[in-house]
């Protein structure tokens, strides 16, 4: 997604910026009244689809690939399922004995799982683990079966043991268990500006649009809440030396890897020892890769189909649903560039704190190419660059960012990328950059005034949900959560424990105000 930069060319006079702020202010005027009706997201994978609504032990909410910084020759994985689970019923979640987990990698010019991690349980008597489960890991290796039918592969574990609990054997470091959720998004707020009850997540006097409906500031500079604290998941972490799964490069580059989770479901269930079973086989009914892809993108009565197909079709059948994303060339004869998008977001006062986060990229981004959101999406897989430093987010260079972490304050990523980036039809005459001919574009639909058809536009606005103090919204590598990583494997954030245990922990923690 890296492009050259180029000297800024915005074309437009002062006066022709304060034109545009005042039909800015016409326009998200009558978005803030759009339409209820249109599907948004729900929060990362949480709950995505009904039949991972039914499976919450295969319903997978996060998936994370990066270099151990303690040792970069180490990669590090962990996919998160049981979402929202309560730390009043910790002991209660477990993996699903009927499940197959896996972790699949691209290493060659093409999308396909070129290798798997593959994970599956066994109920076991307590005196064998407390946790009543044991856990089988295969691989890294080829793929006995590829696509959305799966088996085990046929070979002895790399690594086997008790869940809820960390172990090593030979070079690889597993974990399972519950830990507290990472992901971090204020979608309380969210649903309320959807429902036409808030205007942004912060309420402010826009110099172009006015008061603004939104929470306001607290005494600690926040205004956002995290939706997602106080609630733990079920994670299953796998460290293991980086060049086992290095190839010759996803997509042709020789430093990237392509990564991804899928569940899959045992279509027989007649033999009882199914870890010893190389025969049955496992339907794929859950997968992901970047976050907040399919949640953003994927419309709710096609996710089951997308769950239900491969990173390798994701061009060919998912790329009619993403927006073209702007040049610094007009395309549509109303000034449609990334330099006017800086110019409309700025004059309605959203380009800075305190109303807004700060910009991502410069009005002078140099980018020529209309499919690049496209480019960095699909297919939806982690990109990971097995050579670069542990911490550099390269934010746009190859995709979304560089792998993810569990800090990584990925929704704000997106939310930036897209505000100043996606491609929007504004109404005709408005006199808006977009509001020209359609023609071929594929753009985010803000056609229809007082109504705007497509509510994600209103949702990204500011760039920010203002869960962290405004002097952090411009460090991307901290999202604000609300317990603190281990700097360590498995390097998620301890379990919200039992309700009235203050040690060795402390307790759950609470909702902050709602305002």
């Amino acid at each position: 997604m890296n492009a050259a930069s180029s000297k800024p060319n915005p074309g437009r006079s002062a006066r022709r910026i304060a034109a545009l702020a005042v039909v800015a202010m016409l326009l998200f005027a009558g978005i803030f009244y759009a339409s209820r009706t249109h599907n948004l997201v729900k929060a990362a994978d949480h709950r995505d689809s009904p039949t991972a609504d039914a499976n919450p032990e295969g319903d997978i909410t996060d998936t994370f690939a990066f270099l151990d910084p303690n040792d970069q020759s180490q990669l590090v994985l962990i996919m998160n399922v049981n979402p929202f689970s309560v730390p009043a019923e910790a002991p209660s979640y477990s993996f699903s004995n009927e499940f197959l987990y896996q972790f699949k990698f691209a290493n060659d010019k093409d999308a396909d799982d070129d290798l798997v991690i593959q994970a599956t349980f066994k109920a076991v008597p307590a005196t064998t683990c407390s946790s009543g489960q044991w856990i089988k890991v295969f691989g890294p290796a080829r793929a006995e079966r590829h696509g959305i039918q799966n088996s085990v592969v046929d070979r002895s574990p790399s690594a086997e043991g008790c869940t809820n609990a960390s172990f090593t054997q030979g070079d690889m470091k597993v974990f399972t268990g519950q830990r507290d959720d990472p992901f971090v998004t204020d979608v309380g707020q969210l649903f309320r500006i959807k429902a036409n009850l808030q205007d942004v997540y912060r309420g402010f006097t826009s110099p172009a649009l006015g008061a603004l409906r939104g929470r306001g500031t607290r005494a600690d500079g926040t205004s956002g809440v995290d939706g997602f604290g106080g609630f733990n998941v079920s994670s299953i972490a796998i460290e293991l030396p980086k060049h086992n799964v290095r190839g010759s490069g996803f997509l042709g580059d020789s430093h990237l890897l392509g990564v991804w989770a899928t569940v899959s479901r045992r279509d027989d269930h007649g033999d009882s020892d199914r870890h010893d079973d190389r025969h049955a086989t496992y339907t794929q009914f859950q997968r992901m890769g970047q976050q907040l892809f399919k949640t953003i993108f994927v419309p709710a009565d096609q996710r089951e189909a997308f769950n239900a197909s491969v990173p390798s079709g994701d061009l060919k059948n998912w790329s009619n649903l993403l927006p073209d994303t702007l040049t610094t060339t007009d395309n549509d004869g109303t000034g449609n560039t990334i330099a006017n998008r800086v110019a409309v977001l700025n004059a309605v006062g959203v380009g800075a704190p305190p109303n807004g986060a700060p910009l991502l990229l410069p009005a002078s981004f140099g980018n020529t190419n209309k499919n690049l959101i496209q480019v960095a999406l699909l297919p939806d897989v982690l990109r990971l660059d097995l050579d670069r430093d542990a911490n550099d987010l390269a934010i746009g260079q190859f995709g979304l960012q560089n792998g993810r972490r569990p800090g990584d304050n990925v929704t704000e990523i997106l939310m930036r990328v897209a505000r100043q980036l996606a491609d929007v039809k504004f109404p005709d005459g408005s006199g808006l950059p977009g509001s020209g001919p359609v023609g071929t574009r594929h753009a985010l639909d803000c056609t229809k005034l007082p109504a705007c058809p497509d509510r994600r536009v209103l949702v990204v606005l500011q760039g920010t949900q203002f869960i962290k103090p405004d002097a952090q919204l411009g460090d991307l590598t901290t999202s604000g959560n609300d317990r603190p990583f281990l700097t360590t494997f498995p390097f998620l954030a301890a379990p919200h424990p039992l309700p009235g245990e203050a040690n060795p922990a402390p307790g759950t923690v609470g909702f902050p105000p709602q305002q």
